[in-house]
């Protein structure tokens, strides 16, 4: 099974924990004077003025005094929920091979909860995300990192190690609070749509100015260690062309709980897969009718061209795994094994369309590009459920490719179905498109079978 246009770069650039990475690192006017002359031949007698009466002197009015350093350095500090800032992705390389920096719109998120603990402190947890920027060929990129920031004083830091508590007292005015705080981070991922930062905070029940901030960066390494493991004033961070955007843990508890649509649910049948007498086949070697391309190099080009796509009878191996993750949900994983005839000038394999449904709601719920999950919510019984759909090409050796599609649910979520048909569509993708849900009746496969495995 070749899949044409294959190119993941994923660059996810982003608090890269390597060896040897030590301390890092916001009218003039002139004025003539003009004197009247006095004609000597002519008496002027003056004639008496009243004397104004005094008026009093208006009291000065008093400068407001700035709450904090985001309010005196006009930061605007954020709740929870979703936010589109500047962030940085790769538009090319240069002479050395190393990335052309840009900046475009990307949306970053925040979530907070906060405990109270006994003897006096409270423990903040914190997620901060940044979704990724899809490249049109399929590739994405995330260069973002952030840290902790007192919004008193604007004296910001990231934790040099993840899962290690850090403990420092901090210094505001004639108060002292003694904070701990432990970050952790994750990739983009086939089971992970963002990158995203995890922090917990322990600190006094008092104190009241905690927040975080996420930024850009531009892979310079002087950036970088400015801001890993050392204390440093936000206008002091370096942060290039992208933006940098603050959240407020007590903000963000104030904000209302945001609640997203479930995904297609004006699309959505009632039982589809009962009402039109719909079935599964299972585990194995699975045979259908589908379509075979050939494809041959041009020689002049360098580039792959169609010759012919046909519908015939294929075959495929089809396996399912599950896998509690302990924390109320599961991993699904669906791998469907290819097998084609290709040597340096040409290639003959399976065209085909995949991927996932409810089989309770006719829904498809698809990936933008491999190696990258995509989050849903879905509609069960009125009440919502969020699911994390994504996809691996896997290329065991020459000829053999296996493209395993991942599912993260509830555990309790039993209606997922997988799907494979033919694909009589040559043309190349633009993966930078957002992906929609949509109706599996809806899906185009001409004379070819459409094949639900669970």
């Amino acid at each position: 099974m070749k899949y044409k246009g294959l190119y993941v770069l994923v660059a996810v650039a982003m608090l890269a924990f390597v060896a040897g990475c030590g301390e890092k690192q916001r009218e003039e006017i002139s004025q003539n004077q003009i004197t009247e002359a006095v004609n000597p031949e002519i008496t002027v007698t003056p004639e008496p003025t009243a004397t104004p009466e005094p008026t009093a002197t208006p009291k000065p009015t008093a400068t407001p005094v700035p709450a904090n350093y985001m309010e005196a350095n006009g930061i605007e500090v954020l709740g929870a929920g979703r936010h589109i800032v500047k962030g940085y992705f790769a538009i090319g390389e240069d002479e050395n091979g190393g990335p052309i920096m840009d900046v475009t719109d990307c949306e970053c998120s925040f979530e907070v909860m906060e405990e109270k603990n006994e003897g006096g402190t409270k423990t903040i947890r914190v997620t901060m995300n940044r979704t990724p920027y899809v490249y049109w060929h399929s590739g994405y990129s995330s260069f973002a990192m952030g840290g902790f920031v007192d919004l008193k004083t604007g004296k910001a830091m990231t934790p040099i190690s993840t899962n290690e508590p850090y403990t420092t007292l901090l210094q505001q005015g004639d108060k002292e609070y003694e904070l701990q705080i432990v970050m952790d981070y994750a990739y983009p991922s086939v089971t992970h749509p963002y990158y995203t930062e995890w922090y917990t905070l322990i600190c006094p029940s008092d104190y009241e100015d905690a927040g975080f901030y996420m930024t850009g960066w531009d892979l310079d390494e002087a950036t970088f260690m400015g801001r890993v493991g050392t204390w440093k004033t936000l206008k002091f961070i370096r942060h290039g062309k992208s933006d940098m955007v603050v959240f407020g843990v007590n903000k963000g508890l104030a904000t209302e709980p945001e609640r997203k649509p479930a995904d297609g649910a004006e699309l959505a049948e009632e039982n589809y897969f009962e009402e039109n007498g719909l079935t599964t086949r299972g585990e194995g070697r699975i045979t259908y009718l589908g379509t075979e391309g050939f494809d041959r190099l041009n020689s002049e080009t360098g580039v792959w061209e169609s010759v012919s796509v046909e519908t015939k009878e294929v075959e495929i191996g089809f396996s399912v795994t599950e896998e509690l993750l302990g924390d109320g949900t599961k991993l699904i994983k669906g791998s469907f094994s290819f097998e084609d005839e290709i040597t340096e000038t040409e290639w003959r394999g399976i065209l085909c369309k995949m991927g996932v449904v409810d089989k309770r709601t006719g829904l498809v719920y698809p990936t933008r590009t491999y190696d990258l999950a995509e989050p849903y919510v879905l509609e069960k019984d009125g009440e919502q459920l969020s699911i994390l759909v994504g996809k691996e090409y896997i290329e065991k050796e020459v000829g053999k490719v296996d493209v395993v599609i991942s599912v993260v649910c509830p555990e309790n979520y039993d209606d997922l179905v997988f799907f494979i048909t033919g694909n009589y569509m040559t043309e190349e993708v633009d993966y930078s498109e957002p992906v929609q849900v949509w109706p599996i009746r809806d899906i185009k496969h001409g004379e070819t079978d459409l094949v639900f495995l669970r």
